[in-house]
């Protein structure tokens, strides 16, 4: 899934609900503020491998917000 796609499924949820939401490598505290930070460095770095784990913590929560972990891992 590219970024735009991502972002814009992302934007789609009422991030609210989300706040305190597990990862697998910590906690989002503001869901929104995670959001909109990682999608801002990766389109002002676009290109920039070094920006790769923002792009993989976003599709990680979009997996785990739609059901689709694999591990089942969900808000606790």
């Amino acid at each position: 899934m590219n970024l735009q796609k991502l972002k814009k499924e992302l934007l789609k949820l009422d991030l609210d609900k989300y706040n305190g939401f597990h990862l697998d490598n910590g906690t989002i505290i503001n869901a929104r503020q995670f959001v909109e930070s990682h999608t801002s460095f990766l389109e002002t770095n676009t290109g920039n491998y070094t920006y790769i784990a923002y792009y993989e913590r976003l599709l990680e929560f979009h997996n785990k917000t739609k059901g689709n972990d694999s591990k089942g891992t969900n808000k606790s």
